[in-house]
């Protein structure tokens, strides 16, 4: 699938932008609902801790798992392997951004 994945990019520049695209806005329209998801649950206090605490090892597990695949699919003949990284990076802040979604409607509805 990466190498799949690899070619296309490698084929033309428009490729090329189209996962720098794609990868921009999930980075940043996860990071952005986690600031807004964040700002609504209010002041720090013993229930948002915690809650916190879930999103953030939710992050960090999806962020080993990543990792892990990242090392062990991506060759290091890989031309673009920075843009993967990055991708799955915004693949971990998206899987936070769904986790704090849920778990505000979960305690604050």
């Amino acid at each position: 699938m990466i190498d799949l994945l690899n070619k296309w990019m490698l084929e033309s520049t428009q490729n090329f932008n189209i996962i720098v695209g794609i990868t921009a806005i999930l980075l940043l329209g996860s990071i952005i609902v986690l600031f807004i998801f964040s700002k609504k649950m209010g002041q720090p206090d013993e229930r948002t801790n915690a809650i916190y605490l879930k999103i953030i090892s939710c992050m960090f597990t999806t962020q080993i798992i990543m990792n892990a695949i990242f090392i062990s699919l991506v060759d290091h003949n890989t031309e673009y392997f920075r843009q993967f990284f990055l991708l799955f990076q915004g693949i971990v802040f998206l899987i936070g951004a769904i986790y704090t979604v849920g778990q505000y409607r979960k305690e604050f509805k």
